[in-house]
C-alpha cells in the first residue's frame, strides 16, 4: 500500500528515517527515546499499512461467526474482540480484530482489522467460504490511516483533543469523537501491547490533522523500532514471526482474548477443543531471558542437546534491562525457569524461560 505522500513529507520533516517508502518510518533517530517515551509519557506510532475490510449486509454476523474463532455474531455497537481466521485444520489464516461500526449512512457493519499485507489473503478467505448469504465486503485499507498511541498519559492526552474525559473502555471498545479540528475519529482501546494504548483510525484526509494535533499535544513521534520491542516485550504475535500458514492456532496460547470456548460450530472449531480436552498441544509459544544477546528468528533452542525449538523474534529489553525472546518450545518443555541453550550460527547462549507478557 502506498502512504500517504502528505503525512510521510511531514514525518520526514520530524526526522523520520523510512526504510521502506512503502511502509511507515523505522525511527526518528531516537528509537531509545521512543521506546522511553511510549513506557513513561506518551508516543504515536503509524500503523495505517494494517489491513482493513469493511462487511455489510445482513448476514454479516452470523457469516463472521462462523468461519472465526471468537464470538462476533453478538458484539454491541463499539464492541470489537480478537479473532483468528482459520483453515478447517485451524491453521492460521490471519490474526484479526473485529469491530461493529456503524457507517455514515447509518447502516451497521463490521470491520476487519488485520496485519499488514493481509487485506487480499483475508478477502479471498471471506470470499471462499460466501455461499448464499447476503454479505458485501470491500477493502478500506488505502482509505484510512491509523495511529497507535501509547503510554500511561495517553488517555488524558487523548481526552483532551477530544474535549472530555474518556470514559473506562473493555479491551476493544471503541467511540466516535471529533478529534480537535480534524473531525470525526474512531478511538479504540487497545491494551495489547499491556500498556495504556488507544488507536485512532480517520480518513486519509483528514489524517493530517489528526498527527499534527498529537504532536501539538506533547505526543513524541515514534517508529516501528520502538514499537518493536514493546510487541516482543508484551509478547504479541506477529505475522510473519509468530503466525505462519503451518501455525496451529492453540500454540499461540491466545486462548483467553481470541478463541471463543462456548460458541457453536465454527471453521476450525473441531481440532481446537481436541487440544483444549487434551490439555496440550507439540509445541507452545513461550519467552526465553538470553544471557548475551540478540538473535535473529530460526535461531535453535537446545535441551540436553536435543533441539526442542526455534526463536521467533528477539531484542533486548530496556525495561527488563535484559535481552528476551519469543521462541516456541516443544512439548515437555513447558515448564516455567526450565534451562536451555540458543544456537545461532555456532554461537550458543543459555537461556531461561519464562511466561508471557514479560512487561506483567
Amino acid at each position: 500500500m502506498e502512504q500517504n505522500k502528505s503525512l510521510a513529507d511531514f514525518m520526514l520533516s520530524q526526522g523520520a528515517i523510512f526504510g521502506d517508502e512503502r511502509l511507515p518510518p523505522t525511527s526518528f533517530g531516537d528509537s531509545e527515546g521512543e521506546y522511553k517515551a511510549a513506557r513513561v509519557g506518551v508516543a504515536v506510532f503509524d500503523l495505517s499499512n494494517r489491513a482493513k475490510i469493511e462487511m455489510t449486509g445482513p448476514d454479516v454476523p452470523s457469516f463472521l461467526n462462523n468461519i472465526c474463532t471468537n464470538q462476533v455474531a453478538d458484539l454491541p455497537l463499539g464492541g470489537g474482540c480478537e479473532a483468528f481466521l482459520t483453515t478447517a485444520k485451524a491453521k492460521a489464516v490471519a490474526h484479526i480484530r473485529v469491530y461493529h461500526i456503524q457507517l455514515a449512512d447509518g447502516r451497521h457493519a463490521y470491520w476487519i482489522d488485520g496485519a499488514p499485507a493481509m487485506n487480499r489473503k483475508i478477502e479471498e478467505h471471506l470470499d471462499h467460504y460466501l455461499i448464499s448469504e447476503q454479505v458485501a465486503f470491500a477493502d478500506r485499507t488505502a482509505d484510512f490511516d491509523q495511529f497507535l498511541v501509547v503510554g500511561p498519559e495517553t488517555k488524558s492526552v487523548i481526552g483532551k483533543l477530544v474535549g472530555e474525559k474518556l470514559p473506562e473502555l473493555e479491551a476493544h471498545q471503541f467511540l466516535v469523537r471529533p478529534l480537535k479540528d480534524a473531525g470525526p475519529c474512531h478511538i479504540r482501546f487497545e491494551p495489547d501491547l499491556n500498556i495504556s494504548a488507544y488507536e485512532i483510525v480517520c480518513l486519509k484526509s483528514r489524517s493530517m490533522g489528526v498527527y499534527m494535533a498529537l504532536l501539538s499535544a506533547g505526543v513524541k513521534p515514534a517508529g516501528s523500532e520502538a514499537l518493536e520491542i514493546l510487541r516482543v516485550e508484551a509478547g504479541y504475535p506477529e505475522a510473519g514471526k509468530e503466525i505462519e500458514e503451518t501455525t496451529f492456532i492453540p500454540e499461540l496460547n491466545r486462548a483467553g482474548q481470541a478463541i471463543c470456548s462456548t460458541k457453536g460450530c465454527y471453521l476450525g472449531q473441531e481440532p481446537i477443543v481436541m487440544a483444549r480436552d487434551r490439555g496440550q498441544v507439540n509445541r507452545l509459544l513461550f519467552g526465553l531471558i538470553l544471557e548475551k544477546g540478540v538473535v535473529c528468528k530460526g535461531a535453535l533452542v537446545f535441551k540436553d542437546g536435543n533441539e526442542v525449538g526455534k526463536v521467533t523474534s528477539s531484542v533486548y529489553s530496556p525495561f527488563l534491562k535484559k535481552f528476551i525472546a519469543l521462541a516456541y518450545l516443544r512439548r515437555g518443555n513447558h515448564e516455567m525457569g526450565t534451562n536451555f541453550e540458543v544456537d545461532f550460527g555456532g554461537v550458543i547462549q543459555t537461556a531461561v524461560s519464562c511466561s508471557l507478557p514479560f512487561n506483567s
